[in-house]
């Protein structure tokens, strides 16, 4: 098995470097940026312990940055690596991480045949149960590496002037290094394979729609037994007007309540509405009655002249092994934390989760705004035991000024709760602001405070501390 995922690595790789050697590379199209941030924090509770236990230390820091970005007309690709070193003075110790996303977006056959290549790597709390850091620089054994890599060819074909087909197949291999807490048994490595097939005439834009769909999901693990959903439907509909599809479809997908058995038996419908108004508003709402029970979802993106919303809700089957929520993302770094997560345990559950992100742009002054809402109903292991609920939710909020042409001043704070399938609740609050001063084109100061609290609610079992952390960070940029 770990051979076979090895080549499979391999091969991901060797397709990704084919591709980029057999197109010729030009300095027009390739940009490299980069920083190196060296600086100094002190923390008065670098353990993250409950009062009055805290251990105040000072830290040392280097923190180099690499972006690559490159595209043609056949490729769009991008690099984004962060190593973070911490030398702790007191305790004579050191720590470090590696992060890093690329991405490989390529046409091999133009407006038909694409091929998108992908590695990363991330940090995943082991276990949510236990203290949950703010970051690498507190000290703690609650942190795993995520390495993830993944292939997705897509077929996505016009034919004459109204009828679309997309076949998109997508294959990821998930891997956790550094399992040093007490709680890693839990984890397991796997392997993520899913499939999609549709055939629409939606850009006929008038009359009658139709469309028929196919989709497989999957999910093998090191040790338990594997996860798998398929749904098949067809659909009819009518453009009332030129923007709106009133619609309504029905099919057969995997029964819930039957784990061993994943083929099609149980029928689906829904009903709802897709709205288009070029690029500008899109917007898409259904109801109706699944396998699960009754279920609607819905979505909202809207471009207007000073920034963009986005709202959404969906009530999905899945695993954590296609959990999509996960920290330490290099290219959305404001994603919400899932506060839920056991990185690879093997149970299937109903993600209900909506979530809204609004963000306004203004000359001297970007604001961001997200927030979001889950509940995780169905929850079974991967033997059938059935679990309780479990759901999080929370806020949070980033600010960028520029009240000068050398000065910048940054504020992002966060207000998460999270309730356990014991019922115990709690809370997750994070804040920093930071101030930055240009000394020259290549040169900056900056000075921040952060502050993270982990509190259990009254009544609650959980971890509790608070932890406030002062750095000044002197960076260059190239």
């Amino acid at each position: 098995m770990n051979n076979k995922i090895r080549n499979k690595n391999a091969y991901i790789l060797a397709v990704a470097i084919q591709i980029v050697t057999s197109v010729p590379a030009t300095a027009e199209g390739l940009d490299i940026t980069g920083t190196i941030r060296a600086g100094i924090a002190n923390s008065d509770n670098i353990f993250l312990l409950p009062p009055p236990d805290e251990v105040e230390e000072t830290t040392y820091i280097i923190s180099p940055q690499l972006n690559l970005d490159y595209s043609n007309q056949r490729i769009v690709s991008l690099v984004r690596y962060q190593y973070d070193w911490f030398k702790y003075s007191d305790l004579d110790t050191t720590n470090e991480f590696h992060r890093y996303d690329a991405r490989l977006d390529s046409t091999l056959i133009e407006d038909a045949l694409f091929l998108d290549l992908g590695a990363s790597r991330s940090q995943s709390v082991v276990d949510p149960d236990a203290v949950v850091p703010p970051g690498g620089l507190p000290i703690s054994n609650n942190l795993a590496d995520r390495d993830e890599y993944f292939a997705n060819p897509r077929l996505d074909k016009t034919f004459g002037q109204a009828v679309s087909m997309l076949l998109d197949y997508r294959y990821a291999d998930i891997r956790y290094r550094g399992r040093d807490s007490e709680s890693a048994t839990q984890i397991q490595n796997n392997t993520n394979q899913s499939a999609n097939f549709q055939l629409e005439n939606y850009a006929r834009g008038q009359g009658l729609t139709w469309a028929l769909a196919y989709e497989w999901r999957e999910t093998e693990y090191d040790l338990s037994l594997p996860w798998e959903y398929r749904r098949a439907n067809a659909e009819l509909g009518v453009w009332a007007g030129s923007n709106m599809r009133i619609f309504a479809s029905g099919g057969k997908e995997s029964a819930w309540d039957d784990p061993v058995d994943r083929s099609l038996q149980d029928e689906f419908w829904e009903t709802g509405f897709a709205y288009q108004n070029g690029e500008r508003a899109s917007a898409e709402f259904a109801a109706g009655e699944r396998s699960f029970g009754s279920s609607w979802r819905g979505r909202l993106d809207w471009n207007f002249r000073r920034g963009n919303l986005q709202l959404s809700y969906a009530e999905t089957p899945t695993t954590y092994g296609v959990n999509s929520f996960s920290r330490g993302n290099l290219i959305d770094p404001e994603e919400p934390n899932d506060y839920l997560a056991f990185p690879g345990r093997s149970e299937r559950f109903i993600s209900e989760r909506g979530q809204v992100s609004l963000r306004l742009d203004f000359r001297r002054t970007s604001f961001t705004v997200r927030a979001f809402d889950e509940t995780r109903t169905g929850r079974f292991t991967d033997d059938g035991t059935q679990l309780e609920d479990e759901s999080q939710r929370g806020v949070s909020a980033a600010m960028e000024w520029q009240p000068g042409s050398r000065t910048e001043i940054a504020a992002l704070g966060s207000l998460s709760n999270r309730e356990n399938e014991s019922g115990d609740n709690v809370d997750f609050i994070t804040g920093i602001i930071s101030a930055s001063y240009s000394v020259g084109s290549s040169v900056g100061i900056t000075i921040a405070y952060q502050y993270a609290k982990q509190e259990p609610e009254e009544g609650s079992i959980g971890n509790d501390y608070v932890s406030n952390i002062v750095s000044f960070y002197v960076t260059y940029s190239f």
